[in-house]
């Protein structure tokens, strides 16, 4: 790999035998094969990268946890936006917003998939940035299927992390690319756009032009590997990553059941052996 001397890649096939002596392997397969694929190597102690999602349902992902924390095996799942410098750097500046009043995500494609719904497919990346906002995991949920029924290609979530909404418009039906967070606070509000020039806006309610506060240059892809092979190098296992895996798929697992439920809102809640614990807020 060009930007990390000393490490060499193998492609497994599948099917095939992994070779001797592997350090580490990234899953990027379908998303619904991703605790069949992973769990031969977490099981075998082998330092795993899952690429979001971590699974497609709570029971798969209960299975990766248990393996990884009974093993002592790393398990690193891949939400490449909390490695983002413009992103890290809109974390910087949180406290310059005063109260979050709501946060506005799209996210939007015309690249349709066949292994899963479009909610597993965007929301990952709005809700682990919204982790990493509010430190926490959202309360509960209610979700609109807008074209799919059940199976949606696009749909619109409001999940609450306290009382705040963070409300994501997710779509494979549009011909334009887009991947925005708009975070409004009573002060100021900060704006995230990967597919502008300037990725990240800061508007204070005071000023009338927009600032661009800088960020490291650094692709978020090299710096998120880079945490995962200082993790095998190490051997330090941390189960912090996982288990944020874990309660992003236990978030859209809820969303999923709240399009099934007629739109009807539905409580996050932890999850059991038999799968995720939710049921309408009534």
């Amino acid at each position: 790999m060009l930007s990390f001397p000393g490490v060499s890649v193998t492609v497994i096939g599948k099917g095939q035998e992994a070779p001797a002596r592997l350090d580490g392997v990234l899953i990027a397969t379908q998303s619904e094969k991703h605790a069949e694929v992973a769990l031969p190597y977490i099981r075998a102690g082998i330092a795993t990268f899952i690429e979001k999602p971590m699974t497609t349902n709570v029971v798969d992902a209960e299975r990766i946890i248990e393996a990884a924390k009974g093993c002592g095996t790393i398990v690193f799942v891949g939400h490449l936006y909390l490695y983002h410098p413009a992103f890290l750097r809109a974390l910087d500046l949180l406290p310059k917003l005063g109260t979050i009043r709501h946060v506005l995500c799209t996210g939007m494609n015309n690249n349709s998939r066949s292994d899963c719904s479009v909610l597993w497919d965007w929301l990952p990346h709005d809700l682990s940035m919204a982790f990493a906002i509010f430190g926490g995991a959202p309360s509960k949920v209610a979700a609109w299927s807008l074209d799919g029924g059940t199976t949606p290609k696009a749909a619109l979530t409001k999940f609450y992390f306290g009382d705040t909404p963070v409300v994501s418009t997710v779509s494979w039906l549009s011909p334009v690319r887009r991947r925005q967070m708009t975070i409004v606070g009573e002060k100021a509000t900060l704006i995230f756009d990967n597919n502008a020039e300037r990725i990240l806006s800061f508007y204070d309610k005071l000023e009338n032009e927009p600032c661009f506060p800088g960020y490291s240059n650094e692709f978020p892809l090299t710096r998120e590997l880079r945490v995962f092979l200082e993790g095998v190098r190490s051997g330090t296992v941390d189960t912090s990553n996982v288990e944020l895996g874990v309660d992003i798929v236990r978030a859209i697992a809820a969303a999923e059941r709240s399009i099934e439920l007629g739109e009807e809102p539905v409580l996050v809640l932890p999850a059991t052996r038999s799968g995720l614990s939710t049921s309408p807020v009534r």
